[in-house]
């Protein structure tokens, strides 16, 4: 049986051998197209902190069945000063082994910071799928940035933190101790103001402090105010000073003998120390420095017309003090033996420690007129007859 030869059976034929290429190459290509990953990037400024908050978000795509995948590469840069920086993105980054951290279905989602400066930032990547296929290219995305990201600094007003501190002293005298904090943005301007019209100002820098003394009968009442503070940092009678016990007074004498005029001090052991100068017309000028419990002497040579002056803090009387030869230091008649001893016998010296003073004791002070002075609380001395 012959059979005849259709007129469409190359056509189809032509047609069916296209069909199964085209099916095959479907097949070979389907797993490329599906498995994919795709990456997006959003920045904002934070002004805040002066800093770029930059959110990446990779989705992953995959055929039906494929549930899984991991990052194989993951490079993140940033251009800061014209050099590129490397930088990490939490939570987006290579897995070791056969490990798929990530669902094909959700999207990663990652935020870095970046300097305020940074011009651009770029990231790139590869994924690999649970069924070990991975993406032959990279896939990525790239930021930038038009401007600089600065931080807004609102500027703090400028500040003083000052201080007062009032302390009485014994002598009636107030101490106003005026202090502006280290970490003050500005002088402190203080004004302290007495009774009676007493008024003084200070200027006090940052981390200084200075001192204003308002005298005893200016300190009935004192205020103290600061140019930036509302209300006065004192403002009242101050505190009477504590401990004040009067000091034990010195007292002095003033002795002449036939050859020298001698002064001596004598200070109890609750006193306070003494200094007093005391300048010859004729010779060097002496000073007594005498501590609590302890007596000082000063000796002049005894020639006429000798006067010594003597000084001290708060000295009431400074008048100059005459040597005057005693009475007992004129010269014997003939025939009378010298003073203190028989005929021929030895004289009393007439340099160094004065025997005769020794000797006269309180009658030779006397005889010279003894004076006493004394230091008072504030050691004020006065000389008196």
């Amino acid at each position: 049986m012959n059979r005849l030869k259709s007129p469409y059976r190359h056509v189809m034929a032509v047609t069916a051998s296209a069909l199964i290429g085209l099916a095959g190459a479907l097949t070979l290509a389907s797993p490329a197209s599906a498995h994919h990953s795709e990456v997006k990037v959003t920045a904002e400024c934070d002004t805040a902190a002066g800093e770029w908050v930059t959110t990446w978000t990779v989705n992953s795509f995959a055929p039906y069945g494929v549930n899984r995948y991991q990052f194989t590469k993951v490079e993140a840069t940033h251009v800061l000063g014209g050099k590129a920086t490397p930088f990490t993105i939490p939570g987006i980054g290579v897995s070791q082994g056969d490990v798929f951290p990530h669902q094909v279905s959700a999207p990663v989602v990652g935020t870095a910071r970046l300097s305020g400066d940074a011009t651009e930032a770029s990231l790139t990547l590869r994924a690999r799928w649970d069924n070990t296929w991975e993406e032959q290219s990279d896939s990525g995305a790239s930021i930038k940035f038009s401007e600089r990201c600065g931080k807004v600094v609102t500027p703090a007003p400028a500040e003083a933190n000052p201080t007062a501190t009032v302390a009485a002293a014994c002598d009636g005298d107030v101490a106003v101790k005026l202090a502006n904090d280290s970490k003050a943005t500005r002088d402190a301007s203080f004004t302290v103001s007495g009774t009676d019209g007493f008024t003084k100002t200070a200027s006090v820098k940052p981390g200084k402090d200075t001192t204003i003394t308002v005298p005893a009968r200016n300190a009935a009442r004192i205020k103290v105010t600061e140019s930036g503070q509302e209300k006065p940092l004192f403002d009242d009678k101050p505190a009477e000073a504590k401990d004040c016990v009067e000091p034990g007074e010195p007292t002095g004498s003033i002795q002449m003998t036939c050859d020298a005029l001698i002064f001596q001090v004598e200070n109890p052991k609750d006193g306070r120390t003494v200094t007093v100068t005391l300048t010859p017309n004729k010779g060097d000028a002496q000073t007594l420095v005498v501590k609590p419990g302890e007596t000082g002497t000063a000796t002049f040579k005894a020639v006429e017309g000798l006067t010594v002056t003597p000084e001290a803090e708060g000295l009431d009387d400074a008048s100059p003090i005459a040597w005057k030869k005693p009475a007992e230091c004129t010269n014997p008649s003939p025939g009378t033996p010298p003073a203190g001893g028989g005929a021929g016998g030895p004289t009393l010296p007439k340099t160094g420690a004065p025997a005769g003073l020794i000797a006269g004791g309180a009658a030779a002070l006397l005889a010279a007129g003894a004076v006493l002075f004394v230091v008072a609380r504030r050691r004020r001395v006065r000389f008196t007859a």
